[in-house]
């Protein structure tokens, strides 16, 4: 599999975490490196779905 494709299937699964199962996997990460990089990776998500959200006056 490509650096590509994993990005993507990275990316296609990150999609799918709610904030319980961020905060596991923060709490199961081996090093702050590791937690730095799923919190980044967490606010993203949460970002892209407040703006879906604004975008559709739901809030």
């Amino acid at each position: 599999m490509s650096k590509s494709e994993v990005v993507h299937e990275l990316y296609e699964i990150c999609k799918d975490i709610n904030v319980e199962e961020a905060d596991d996997l923060v709490i199961q990460a081996e090093d702050a490196e590791e937690k730095g990089f799923i919190r980044t990776l967490t606010d993203y998500v949460l970002q892209q779905e407040q703006k879906r959200v604004v975008a559709e006056r739901r809030f």
